[in-house]
Formats: structure tokens, sequence, C-alpha cells
């Protein structure tokens, strides 16, 4: 545990130094980049600090180590309208297995009807464009409840036009008690693996390899229920970033969740960059989650979604 509070402040301090307005040199550089997409309402409101938070089918693409805490059987679906007119979804189903708890996923991407255009400039027609990503994931206590680990191994398949490529890949993740009470911590490591083929017989993309660290802290004489979540993750292709988020339990199974990301911050404007926000709303063993996010280059985020005991 000491060792992981290193990491995140080792990360946040090469974070702090570096010229964070310089473009890194390997940005671009990797394909499959819905991957890089977060997935969830409740993670999006956050901001992004998921790692160390627990107890939802959507962990699978965050820490799956964090599917052991729903210890039922689950399911969660979660749709997104995204930019530019594009659209994701998100579907899980979990399944107790003795010590362990399971899940299977699928997370796609889908880019509408784009238009094709010859040499000369001219409409040929369209065609379409499509991302997913299958996965089956286990997550197990070790030590009692002190320690859970976790992993996910799953298929990845782009396809454009006539195009498509596809890859292997796996997640790990653990979660353990944190110093206080109160505290979790968090680490998971998404996309480790490779590349069965590419688009081109002389080209394939790499993998966007994100390391995430992360903590989370329910405050013990806080007057109501509340979360507090940071994380700092560290892609391959671009320079590493934080994420902080709040969750505040009020009355009558209503969630407020404010959120913000150093990914993009700034201000576009008057408008100001990286924030998020959502809210969550129990309904008899149901849940149903929304978040919002505003890219003013590039249109508005929203998303919504349902999970719940089956």
């Amino acid at each position: 545990m000491r060792l992981l509070c290193r990491c995140i402040l080792l990360a946040g301090l090469i974070w702090a130094v570096d010229d964070v307005h310089a473009l890194n040199d390997n940005a671009g550089t990797t394909g499959f980049s819905f991957l890089k997409v977060g997935v969830g309402a409740r993670a999006a409101a956050l901001g992004g600090a998921y790692t160390a938070i627990s107890g939802d089918l959507e962990s699978t693409a965050w820490n799956p180590a964090g599917i052991y805490a729903v210890k039922e059987r689950a399911t969660a679906v979660s749709l997104t309208s995204y930019l530019v007119d594009t659209e994701a979804g998100f579907l899980s189903v979990g399944l107790p297995a003795g010590p362990r708890m399971l899940a299977l996923s699928v997370n796609y991407f889908t880019y509408g009807e784009l238009q094709r255009t010859g040499e000369d400039g001219l409409a040929q027609g369209t065609f379409g464009a499509f991302d997913v990503a299958t996965g089956i994931s286990a997550a197990q206590p070790f030590w009692g409840d002190r320690l859970t680990l976790g992993g996910t191994a799953k298929w990845i398949y782009s396809g454009i036009d006539d195009y498509a490529a596809d890859a292997w890949a796996f997640d790990l993740g653990l979660l353990a008690n944190g110093p206080i009470p109160g505290m979790t911590l968090g680490a998971s490591i998404s996309n480790l693996g490779a590349v069965r083929s590419g688009f081109t017989k002389d080209h394939t993309d790499s993998l966007p390899v994100l390391l995430r660290a992360g903590m989370s802290h329910h405050p013990a004489h806080f007057p109501l229920p509340l979360l507090l979540a940071v994380d700092v993750t560290i892609p391959n292709d671009n320079d590493p970033y934080f994420n902080f988020g709040v969750e505040i339990e009020l009355a009558g199974g209503l969630t407020l969740r404010p959120g913000y990301s150093l990914q993009q911050s700034g201000l576009d404007g008057d408008e100001a960059l990286g924030l998020s926000t959502g809210a969550g709303l129990d309904l008899k063993g149901m849940r149903l989650d929304y978040a919002y996010a505003s890219f003013p280059a590039l249109g508005n985020v929203h998303r919504i979604s349902l999970s719940g005991r089956i």
C-alpha cells in the first residue's frame, strides 16, 4: 500500500515538472482509440477517477478487481451520445462463482454513416465504421478482504468500410484497504496484448496501454455519505494526467457527482475544460445514472446507465 501511494506521488511529480503544453512525441501513435474512452455514467461524472471504486460491473473497463463487490447476479447497460455524432454502448452481466465474481461484457463504438469521396473530391456514396471489444472478467479476494485481484481477457475488433483489424488483450487490477478506515487504494493496467491483424499487411497499430492508480475515501464524520476519489492515469501515447471526483448521497436515493479531469484543462473562451457532472437515483434494486461533459470545440457528451440485480 505504501508503494502504491509512492507511485501516485511520483506520477504527480513527473506530471507537475513536465511541460504540459508541449505535444507528446507518442501522441496519435496507437490504434483502437475507442479503448481510451471511459465507460459508464457514474465513472464519467466522477471525472474518470474510478480505479479505487468497486461494486459496479462497469469496473470491468477501469479496474476488473472492482466487480467482486457486486457479489450477486447483476447486469449493467450504458448508452453514450458522444462527439461528432458518434455513439457508444456497454453491456455487462455479472455472475457469482464460488469465491469469485465473473462478468461478461461488450463495449462498442459506432461512427454512423460516413461520406466516401473519390480522388477528384466527388461524393461516391457512404460507408460505415465501428469498434467492439468483448471480454470475460474475474475477481477474487485474498488475505480476507484486505486485497482483491481481478483480470479481464478480451477480443478487440475495428472495422472501417471493407478494412478490419483485431487484437487480443488483458486487463489486470487490484484493490487494497488503505492505511485509514474508509480508504481504498487501487491500481490497474489495461490493454496489454498484441494486434493479430492490422488494416493492411504492411502496418499494424499498437494498443493504447493505460496504467492507472487511485484512491477513494469515505470520510467518517461528514454530515452526509460522501465519497472522494482521485486517480492518476499514465497512457503509453500521451502525458500523465489526474482525475478527481466527489459523490454525495442525498435523501430519497439521489446522488450528486461533480468531477474534473486534467486530461483537458484550462479555458475555452469562458468555458472551463475538464469539468463533468452527473447524478444517480436508486430505484428499488436498480440504479439510474446520468453524466454530462462538454468539449467546446466538438460538442457535448451525454451518458446514461442502468444497473441492478437480475
